[in-house]
């Protein structure tokens, strides 16, 4: 009963899931393949028979199941997790809060990423390429490395799009809201929903690992951020640590909604502005990129629609205070487009 976890260097979702394995105590085993997945790598050639191409995948990360089927997408992975394994869960047992949780790992993965790919490939992005194809490739000497990280360059610029317009100034406004949001938090409690992490935290890990990673925001984290940069080490690895759930009321703290608060607006800006640029037809098919991420939004909404009216009025005020309530709910013909997430 070992999964076989196929990560990267510069992946926050591999981590994000490293983190969950290790905190859940499923046996696993973490695997980057020196040469990535194709050519020389420890996978061997590109022959369609590495885990990328059983998994029909293109990016990191991967996970091989203990009955061989290889499935991606790090939110439901964890999801499917819950229904086999039932130590250590990472959902709140209240349902209320288990949409909190959701709601906060969703921002993080969807739009707290911004601000690291922005850097990453603009100022940073030399080191940033050769830092990753050294973690591909270990050793490796000038030459190849050059020509590797030029080549890996290409590509993860030619994706940036309208993030590479964004002012700078903005970009940086945006990531020390959050940091500020986190750091009141931990000065309380290192969790947002008793004394144990919940998909929110193992959320919020995997993008920390690359923001303390890459020279420009790293630099920032560690100077402005003492508790979270901490904090993102304690996560690694909290496969010794118990803990328990907070009672729901006690969970609707201030801290909380400024966590959230710091997040939510960039996170509703794009999530309309690709719903409208894509629209909502054939998301059942998306694994990744824009409608995915407007699968993602109309999935959330229907979990908030699903909750009992017990539990929607305990979360509202919070909700409201951090002018996310109309926002999460349905507009127009929204609701038909909703499919199930599920791992790929």
């Amino acid at each position: 009963m070992t999964y076989k976890l196929y990560g990267g260097p510069g992946s926050p979702y591999s981590h994000k899931l490293r983190a969950v394995f290790r905190y859940r105590h499923i046996p696993h085993t973490w695997l980057v393949p020196q040469g990535g997945f194709t050519g020389g790598g420890a996978l061997g050639s590109d022959g369609g028979d590495n885990p990328l191409s059983q998994a029909g995948k293109s990016v990191v990360p991967v996970v091989q199941y203990p009955d061989g089927n290889f499935k991606t997408d790090s939110t439901p992975i964890m999801f499917e997790l819950e229904t086999l394994h039932s130590q250590r869960s990472i959902v709140p047992p209240n349902k209320a809060m288990a949409f909190l949780a959701h709601f906060v790992e969703d921002m993080a993965d969807e739009y707290f990423p911004v601000g690291m790919f922005y850097f990453r490939w603009t100022e940073d992005k030399d080191w940033c390429a050769r830092r990753q194809m050294i973690g591909w490739s270990g050793a490796i000497d000038d030459e190849q490395l050059d020509e590797s990280a030029n080549n890996f360059l290409q590509r993860q610029t030619g994706q940036l799009g309208a993030t590479a317009m964004m002012p700078r100034e903005n970009v940086l406004a945006n990531f020390t809201t959050v940091l500020t949001a986190l750091e009141s938090q931990f000065k309380n409690s290192l969790f947002l929903f008793g004394s144990r992490p919940s998909f929110a935290e193992f959320g919020l890990y995997g993008q920390l690992t690359q923001y303390l990673a890459d020279p420009t925001l790293g630099k920032i984290l560690q100077q402005s951020a003492i508790r979270v940069f901490q904090w993102i080490h304690f996560v690694d690895d909290m496969s010794g640590y118990e803990g328990h759930w907070a009672q729901p009321e006690q969970c609707l703290t201030p801290e909380l909604t400024k966590v959230i608060e710091s997040l939510a607006p960039g996170y509703f800006m794009m999530a309309k502005m690709l719903k409208e640029r894509v629209g909502m037809l054939d998301l059942e098919a998306a694994a990744n990129g824009p409608k995915y991420r407007v699968k993602c939004y109309l999935a959330l909404k229907q979990e908030l629609a699903e909750l009992s009216t017990t539990d929607r009025e305990m979360i509202r005020p919070l909700l409201t205070a951090a002018d996310c309530w109309e926002l999460l709910q349905f507009e127009a013909d929204e609701a038909q487009h909703v499919v199930a997430i599920t791992p790929g």
